[in-house]
Parts: structure tokens; sequence; C-alpha cells
């Protein structure tokens, strides 16, 4: 009872007896007093005999009372304050008439006391001590042996049993009922806890949502607004919990009846406290209780002002596009076999300047060099722009992969063998390492070496020598050496798969090509760069990617990389029917995700010009639509040869619509030409 957190409810209990017992003896107090003052017929109550006991009773209770908090076995007190109590009870008794006494019920509630304190232990110990007292007192009465009749003596010993068998009953109901009481208490603590607990996950799961959300009561009523919330309508939850959610949103149609329970999606304007105008996305679910009845509704908003603004520029800017749209002329294929040129990494984020700057400053010497990084972000282009930029430009490039050679022919293609070195061997062969003398070699997937090649590999690095298959001349070159790696080598090394000693060889100077996924900004350059290229290559005027296209292929992952985005815009092109690179252009796969992430940064790398020219220069939001509309009504018209009726066609709209927009820019043909029209279709 004294242990783990039950201290301090023992501890209010004893104060709760201490304030129970002073209650007890001044009313045993004033009855006293009652009962000297009526008492007539009969020797009087000595009253000045009791103030002295009571006296000491009131000094003991208060005392205890103060020095309760520096006792550090409350169970003990507790115990020694039930046996005071007994024994004041049974003086008590003593002084108001011995066995006869009204007041021998006062030792059941000291049993109570005993179970509400300590439980069944406490009432069965409390009810032990009040039948010991109770039957000393009875034997000082009656005396130390009883004689005389059987009936005689069994009215003697009735009370006695009585008593005694009622303290013990009463110890084990009230243990009985304290018990059940404990438990439910903790029950109750524990349940008080959890409820604490979800109470806090719950508000900081809402608080921690990125949108506003409102919780409301059947009928709509607020009565929860987080912090997203208030910052976008820009009112406190004060002000506005009680209050109708329409009366806060009033451009909101959901009906708040109780017996709406699907979720519900809407857009609508809102203008917040401040004034300023916002476009919010609200999503209403209802919420229900075990019972599947609807208890409230939680309301999720958002704004998607700058999203629906981004929407609405790239459509002019498709609109655009789409007016100088023109179909190419069926040709014959006539591929041309371009120069390959490597004029620096195309881009610029996710780490490639330092890339750029390795490049520069490693081409110049002859030091080793282990570029790292997925498949297909352009290890090899780096290599060669190493050595196509360094003073070995003029001399042999090599470039092998390891892994893709079989492990029995692998030694004789680096290393060269010997006429006779093994079957079919009919020739001398000089190996790849022979082949790059004085220039660069490149080994790519140097971590698929097999050891026994790892060593001769070494050789080859520290002394520059090497001995063909079957030979036994050591034939010495000068070979720079840049080798390639999708593995961690240090893991390979640690495996024991790669020999560390050569890892520190090749590793002297170390680059590490990032994935496309991190260098997201860096795709519309690069493919604009491949455009260009396949362009050429199939003999095609394509010219751009549409704006839909273009965030199709910054949405996409890329597994595989910048080669895979050079594949996705090799087959889009191929397929090309106009000059400008649309969705249905791309791949199965990347037509088929219909989500688009509205990123602005990514967007903002689509509008003409550049972000920072394009915003820049001072805009009007409005005078730009219009100078876009003007722009695409003049070449609707022109690609239609002033047919009004056609023009409209190739814009999509109704004729009505396109005089309308014509008169709105003073651009109708009856007041340029004096009334006549542009051709007679119309």
């Amino acid at each position: 009872m004294a242990g783990n957190g039950e201290p301090r409810n023992l501890a209010e209990k004893i104060k709760w007896l201490l304030c129970l017992r002073v209650v007890t003896l001044t009313f045993f107090f004033c009855a006293a007093a009652l009962l000297h003052f009526l008492r007539s017929d009969s020797e009087p109550l000595n009253l000045y005999a009791l103030i002295a006991p009571l006296g000491v009773a009131y000094l003991i209770s208060f005392g205890s009372g103060l020095v309760l908090n520096r006792f550090g076995n409350e169970r003990w007190f507790a115990h020694t304050q039930i046996d005071f109590d007994v024994l004041l009870i049974t003086g008590t008794i003593w002084i108001t008439g011995d066995t006869v006494s009204p007041f021998s019920f006062l030792y059941n509630l000291a049993v109570m006391n005993g179970a509400i304190l300590l439980f069944y232990r406490g009432a069965f110990q409390t009810a032990a001590f009040s039948s010991a007292c109770y039957t000393a007192l009875w034997l000082v009465v009656n005396g130390w042996g009883i004689s005389g009749p059987a009936a005689f003596a069994w009215s003697l010993l009735a009370p006695l049993v009585w008593n005694i068998g009622s303290f013990f009953a009463i110890a084990a109901l009230s243990g009985y009922l304290a018990q059940k009481l404990g438990e439910a208490e903790e029950r109750l603590k524990d349940q008080r806890a959890e409820y604490q607990r979800v109470e806090a996950l719950k508000n900081g799961l809402l608080q921690g949502v990125a949108s506003g959300v409102a919780v409301t009561d059947v009928t709509g009523s607020i009565e929860y607004f987080n912090v997203h919330a208030q910052q976008l309508t820009a009112l406190n939850e004060a002000v506005v919990k009680g209050k109708i959610f329409k009366e806060i949103f009033p451009d909101c149609s959901h009906r708040f009846d109780g017996a709406n329970g699907k979720i519900y999606t809407d857009e609508f304007p809102f203008v917040c406290s401040s004034g300023e105008s916002k476009q919010l996305r609200l999503t209403v679910a209802p919420l229900s209780d075990p019972n599947h009845q609807i208890v409230g509704y939680a309301a999720i908003f958002e704004d998607i002002t700058k999203q629906r603004q981004l929407e609405e520029n790239a459509r002019v800017e498709e609109e655009l596009r789409r007016a100088r749209e023109f179909a190419l002329a069926p040709q014959a294929a006539a591929p041309t076999e371009a120069e390959f040129r490597f004029e620096g990494v195309v881009g610029k984020s996710g780490g490639m300047e330092n890339i750029y700057r390795l490049i520069q400053k490693v081409a110049a010497g002859a030091t080793n060099v282990l570029i790292t990084g997925e498949s297909g972000t352009g290890k090899e282009l780096v290599a060669r722009a190493i050595h196509y930029n360094g003073a070995r430009c003029e001399k042999p490039f090599v470039a092998v992969n390891c892994g893709a050679i079989p492990e029995n022919l692998i030694e004789s293609e680096l290393f060269g063998h010997v006429r006779g070195a093994f079957t079919g061997a009919v020739t001398d062969h000089n190996g790849l390492f022979k082949q790059a003398d004085q220039g660069t070699i490149f080994l790519d997937e140097v971590g698929e070496l097999l050891l026994h090649l790892q060593v001769k590999l070494l050789r080859v690095l520290q002394e520059k020598t090497f001995t063909p298959v079957g030979g036994s001349k050591p034939i010495k070159v000068d070979v720079r050496v840049i080798s390639a790696t999708n593995r961690d080598l240090r893991k390979e090394t640690e495996a024991g798969r790669f020999r560390e000693d050569l890892f520190y060889r090749l590793n002297v100077v170390q680059m590490v090509m990032p994935p496309l996924r991190n260098r997201r900004e860096d795709i519309p350059a690069l493919a604009h760069y491949f455009l260009r290229k396949f362009a050429t290559s199939h003999a095609k005027k394509v010219e751009e990617i549409s704006k839909a296209a273009l965030l199709r292929l910054m949405n996409h992952h890329y597994p595989g990389n910048v080669r895979e985005l050079e594949n996705i815009i090799e087959h889009a092109v191929a397929i090309a029917n106009s000059n400008i690179l649309g969705e249905e252009d791309l791949p199965a796969n990347l037509r088929g995700n219909n989500v688009i992430a509205m990123d602005p940064d990514l967007l903002e790398k689509g509008v003409s010009g550049g972000a920072d020219q394009f915003f820049g220069k001072g805009l009007s939001l409005d005078a730009e639509l219009e100078t876009h509309e003007r722009l695409i009504l003049v070449a609707a018209l022109k690609r239609a040869n002033g047919v009004q009726k056609r023009a409209a066609e190739i814009l999509g709209i109704n004729y009505r619509s396109l005089r309308h927009r014509l008169e709105k820019y003073d651009m109708s043909p009856s007041k340029q030409n004096g009334g006549e029209e542009l051709a007679s279709g119309q």
C-alpha cells in the first residue's frame, strides 16, 4: 500500500482519519456534557474527568498531523493511528458505562478506518486489536472467572461474542469494499492517464498537420481550430469556437446535418479577415462513434491560390506554344553520325559545380581517379572529359566494362596473351592496357574484378609493368587509370571482396556523381540538350518540349538516372510528328502517371527565358495575359488565312467567343477594314 505511487494517497487518507477523530471527539464531548446535565436519577457523569483525556487526544491528533510528512514509513504510522483510535474508543467505553456503554459501535468505525487505510490486512488487524481491548475491558468488569448457572454465564458472554463477531464481520465486508474501491480508483487513474495521453496525441497530430484542420459537432459548430487554420484565416480559435462552420466559410456548400456520411471535397474562394482573397480546397470527413452514429465532422482545408495561378500561367504558355506549333512534313530518315564533344556536365544543381571544378583540376595531371555513383549518372562522360581536356587528349582513350567480360577472358583482354598460352591463342594479342599506352584506360565497374586480377592490376599501378598471359617478359606501359563503380568499395573492402591496397591506389581523387532525382532542376537543361542531339541524329526539326511533357519529365523518379532520361527523349523524338514534343510522345509509363506535383520552383524553370528574366522585368499579370492572348489570336488568324471560323476551330472555342475576344482588343476586321470581312468564308 505504501509503495510505488501510494504514499501520497495514504497520507491523504491519514489526514482524513485525524479530522474524523477530532470530529468524533468533539461529538463525544458534547454528548457527554448533554448526558451530564440531563441525568438526575442516578449518579451524574464526572464531566470534568473527561477534559484531561480529551485534551490529550486532541493534542495527539494535531501533533500527528504536523509530523505526518516527516515519517518515512507511512504504513507503520497508519497502524499506530488506528491502534490509538482503538485505545481511545476503549477508554471512552470504560468511562461511559463499561460493557453496556452505547459507544461500543465505535470499534466498528475503527475497523472500517483500518480497511480504508490498509485494506484487508488493516481491517482484520484492527478487528483483532479491538477484540483484545474489548475482551480485556469485559474481564475487568465481570471478573476473571464466570461462576453460576450456564444460562447466567451465557448472558454474560453473549454481548462479548456478539461484538467480537461483528468486528470481524465488519472487517471482512469493509475490507472487500475498500479493496474493490481501490481497484476502481486505479482503473480510473489509468483511464484518465490514457485519456490524457490520447488527447495529447490527438492535439499533437492535428497541430502537426500542414493544412488547416477544424473539428465540428454534428450541426457544424466548430469545436477545434488548429494553428494552421488560424494562420490561414487570420482568426483565433477563441473567436471561431462555437460558431457554425458556414459562418466562417460562407461559400462552403457542405450540409452539416448529421445525415451526410460521405467524404466531401470542394474548392471555393475565401476572403480572410485581413482582406486577402484565397482559393481553398476543402475535404470534410464524418466522425462516427462505435455505433456508427455521426457525432461530428473533420474539415481539412488548404490554400491552393498559388497552385491555381501557376496552372493558369502554364495554360497560357501552352496555348502560346500551340500557336507556334506546325506539322512536320514526312521525310525519309537520314541519321547522321555527330562528332562526340563533351562540353561539360549539363546542369549545376546537386553538386555538379563541384564536379566541374574537379575535372578542371585533375585533367592536367596523371592522377588516378575513382568515379562512384549509381548506374546511368554519366561516369564515363566524366572520364572522357578528364582525358580529352588533359595532356593525353591526343593519345588513346580505352574504355572497358569489367563486369561485361567473361571471367575466363578478362585477364587476356586486359593484359593480352602470347601465342599458345591457351587453346585458341594462335597469335599474340595486345591487351587493353597495352593499347592504352601513353593514354588513359577507363575501368568501368572495377568492383567486379576477381581477386587475382586485382593483384595484377595493383602491380601495374605500382610498377607500370605487367606480364601477358602465358608470357615471361614483362611489358612496361605508361597509362593513366580512371576507374568507376556503382558499389561502395569501402564496404567491399571490409567484406574481403576488394583489396584494400588496390582501393587506395585507385582512390587518389574521388568524384561522386549525384543521381538525377537529386538534380531535378537540371532536368529541363538535360532534356533540351538531348532534344537537340537526337533531333540532329534523326534529322527531325523538333525544337521544343511542351509544358505538360516537361512537368512529367521533372516528376519522374529516374531509377536509370541520366541514361534513362536520354532514352526517353530519343524515344519521344523518334515518334514525334510536330516540332514540339508533347505528352503523347513520351513512353507509356510516364504518361500513365496522372498526378503531377505542382512544385512552384520546378514550374518557374519552365518559363520562357528563365524565372529571373521573366519575373525580373516587372510584371502586370493582366497585361501579360492580354499580350499572350493577342499573340495567340494573331497566330491563329494567320494560320487560318484570316478565316475566323477556322481560327476558332484551331483555338478550340466557338465563333461567338472568338468575335468577342477580337472586339475586346480592337482586332475586329470590321473595325480595321471598314466593315469588310477577311474572307468570304465568314
